[in-house]
């Protein structure tokens, strides 16, 4: 399908990719990163998670889970073994929760990240 200049522009303006991959599984699985399976009924019962969800102005019923992807509005966030925490414009991966919330130092470069990128 071909698509005008101007057709083009208006994607952009709406911050739409002209190639982007419905299947969000394929799209974030050829990065290299092992993801874990996630259970959202353990998250709900973090104190952690819930600040997260709280400061990126959503509530947990409007986060939407896959077996290994958290969808909160724009964002998906995905937990990986690294303990690397990365955040591109729609993507986050960190650590698990658990991993996360017994390490002061991973907690800060998380709020960091979603500081810098004016998440929250």
């Amino acid at each position: 399908m071909t698509i005008t200049k101007r057709q083009f522009s208006h994607l952009q303006a709406m911050g739409i990719e002209l190639w982007q991959l419905k299947n969000s599984d394929k799209k974030h699985n050829n990065d290299g990163h092992h993801y874990l399976n996630i259970e959202l009924s353990a998250l709900v019962d973090t104190h952690i998670f819930t600040d997260i969800l709280h400061c990126l102005g959503c509530s947990v019923g409007e986060v939407n889970c896959d077996n290994n992807a958290l969808s909160i509005g724009l964002l998906t966030w995905q937990f990986s073994e690294q303990t690397d925490i990365s955040l591109t414009k729609h993507h986050l991966v960190t650590p698990s929760i658990n991993v996360l919330k017994n390490s002061p130092l991973l907690k800060q470069a998380l709020w960091q990240k979603l500081q810098e990128n004016s998440i929250i």
